[in-house]
């Protein structure tokens, strides 16, 4: 590779001449070499069979034992519930076809090896749900004492945590029912809405494109030709309405049901709980962004219509360049990457070129694959990276974004298998991290007349993972409570709240039309029990992160510190390790400032502008 990359002389990146050399990496998952040769490997069938005796023995040799009486026996129960839930065997099968599945939505082979596998190890862990409902049965002057135990100090977060959430456990009877019908219920209803977006297509400009395709091509057109396409792929996701009515219904009606039964207080609690989260906490942050979060998009998409002579844009076009980008190819991308991780920590970037060499990354976008980008992580197997890889700089920062997922979960491998892994919370501050440290690596090397356009772009892309998120975040508590109140919600009406929702924070600036509310129906995270809230999160604790790490590279051991936590404390515990306290509103309005610094900088080269043209 060149010593400068090829996207302009706008760019004059560096890259480190000292790193290690990666001649050789693969761009396609090599699930053949990780996993299975293929889904009749004679493998296969030896794991699950391992699975399903792995259970049922651990049941044999618990159920009937009073483990909860004595502190010492508890130990030795805890450490062969831990050996179980550190064998990659027991998943290693379910892993391999729901990653082909992932990569292919017409792999048929491997919807069916995912139903048949489930279905027969449900009744395999149906048999040990018994452990952690007499863990959670332990009366509470027990539990207490337990605590305090030094043979079961490895296991006191753990259980602290299981204490916490057993009183919304229900009976073991209850508990095999919703899990029997987990899969109808939410999952098969999710797939169907995956699949017809997957698989549908709409032609532009003589081409035939899948969904997810055109979806990446948007934001590579020239401006004026987004609103069409835009207006194309909105027309074909409104015919998917009545499936994707019936869909939210029933998923959301389900959780609903299960969250009464199960006593939790508000549509998010559960999420609070299996985030290692705080309710206040997330109730701080959503009503701080509403408020002071949202002013600062509408003000921005009001100065970049100001910037363009108009009072309005589309809204195909919010994420509009106001320059020339550079264009970034892969190759170049992966460079910088690089050279980022390895200058915060050597050893990430160890990890990130084990990876690539491996075959744990897959880049490219291909017909069937799934749109968008994700990191996958299970124990004891090898973390998994998808991309839909464009020449553009948001395909670069997204690279980082999941990069940094991946180094995350590689360092939180190193705890042991109870708390190997890590709440989403922390884990969307960990990608988020590394997206602004290689941002800043650009932005160093930009000329200065390109260093507007790239500040310009950051604010559009910040805008997106914080107040965008936050409007979802509104958006899917407006519809969980309008469902729970009357039953059920019709496709024009989960438009109009997914409409009024994204005018919300974009504001009179941004001309966003009724049918636009369609966009509810493929955006994948609404499903997901108020996940969204955590980009946000994520987003305004790595700015502080990022910000400490300019300002003295030695922070670089806080990091480290955060990134090897994993799941061995609460997400406040952790941030507080690194002196930084989430329980504050003050932490959110200080996390906000870098991004309002940023717009107050656009401001000012919008007057600029105006001056320049009297």
């Amino acid at each position: 590779m060149s010593k400068k990359t090829k996207s302009t002389s706008a760019i004059s990146y560096q890259p480190n001449p000292n790193l290690p050399k990666l001649d050789i990496y693969q761009t396609s998952w090599n699930l053949s070499g990780l996993y299975y040769k293929n889904g009749q490997d004679p493998e296969i069938e030896k794991d699950t069979e391992h699975a399903v005796n792995t259970y049922h023995r651990f049941a044999k040799s618990w159920k009937t034992k009073a483990f909860t009486s004595d502190a010492n026996v508890l130990a030795k129960a805890l450490a062969d519930y831990e050996r179980l839930a550190g064998d990659p065997r027991l998943s290693k099968p379910g892993r391999y076809f729901s990653l082909r599945a992932e990569l292919d939505a017409h792999d048929d082979e491997a919807e069916k090896a995912l139903s048949l596998l489930r279905k027969r190890l449900r009744k395999a862990t149906d048999s040990i749900l018994f452990f952690t409902l007499e863990l959670g049965k332990i009366p509470t002057k027990t539990q207490k004492a337990w605590l305090k135990e030094p043979v079961l100090k490895p296991y006191r977060y753990y259980l602290t945590q299981l204490f916490k959430g057993a009183k919304h456990d229900l009976t073991e009877a209850e508990e095999k029912i919703v899990r029997l019908k987990s899969a109808q219920s939410s999952l098969l209803w999710q797939q169907m809405t995956d699949k017809l977006v997957s698989t549908s297509t709409i032609t532009y400009a003589g081409k035939t494109l899948h969904l997810p395709e055109a979806f990446e091509m948007i934001e590579t057109l020239k401006s004026a030709e987004k609103p069409k396409l835009w207006r194309l792929l909105i027309e074909k996701i409104d015919t998917f309405g009545i499936p994707a009515e019936h869909e939210f219904n029933a998923i959301i009606t389900d959780v609903r049901t299960e969250d009464e039964l199960r006593g939790y207080e508000k549509p998010y609690s559960a999420t609070a709980l299996a985030y290692e989260h705080d309710e206040k906490s997330i109730e701080t942050l959503v009503a701080t962004m509403s408020d002071k979060g949202f002013a600062l998009s509408r003000k921005f998409y009001q100065l970049k219509a100001a910037y363009h002579g108009v009072t309005t844009i589309d809204y195909s076009q919010k994420y509009d360049t106001i320059g020339q980008e550079p264009e970034i190819d892969f190759a170049e991308a992966l460079t910088i990457c690089r050279d980022v991780f390895y200058d915060v920590n050597p050893l990430y970037g160890q990890i990130f070129d084990q990876m690539i060499k491996n075959g744990q990354l897959d880049v490219f976008p291909k017909k069937g694959k799934r749109g968008g980008a994700f990191m996958s992580d299970q124990t004891g197997h090898p973390v998994q990276v998808m991309l839909n890889h464009t020449s553009t700089l948001k395909a670069l920062e997204t690279l980082a974004h999941e990069m940094g997922h991946a180094i995350h979960a590689t360092r939180s491998a190193t705890n042991s298998p109870l708390y190997d892994g890590h709440s989403i919370v922390a884990a969307e501050t960990a990608s988020t991290l590394f997206e602004n440290l290689v941002f800043n690596a650009i932005i160093a090397s930009a000329a200065e007349e390109t260093k507007i356009v790239l500040l310009h772009d950051k604010i559009t892309r910040d805008i997106a993972t914080m107040q965008r998120q936050i409007a979802f975040f509104n958006c899917e508590f407006e519809i969980h409570s309008t469902i729970a109140e009357k039953g059920s919600m019709t496709h024009d009406e989960l438009k109009k709240c997914m409409y009024k929702h994204l005018t919300s924070y974009l504001g009179k600036a941004v001309m966003v039309r009724p049918e636009d509310g369609a966009s509810y129906v493929y955006i994948p995270h609404l499903r997901y029990g108020f996940y969204v809230y955590s980009y946000t999160f994520g987003h305004l604790m790595s700015s502080v992160m990022a910000k400490r790490y300019k300002e003295d590279n030695n922070y670089r051991q806080e990091i480290d510190t955060f990134l090897t936590a994993g799941s061995s404390d609460t997400v406040i515990n952790i941030f507080k390790r690194i002196d930084i306290d989430t329980t504050k509103p003050e932490t959110f309005t200080l996390a906000l400032k870098e991004h309002e610094k940023d717009i107050q900088t656009f401001a000012k080269l919008v007057n600029k502008r105006k001056r320049t043209k009297m």
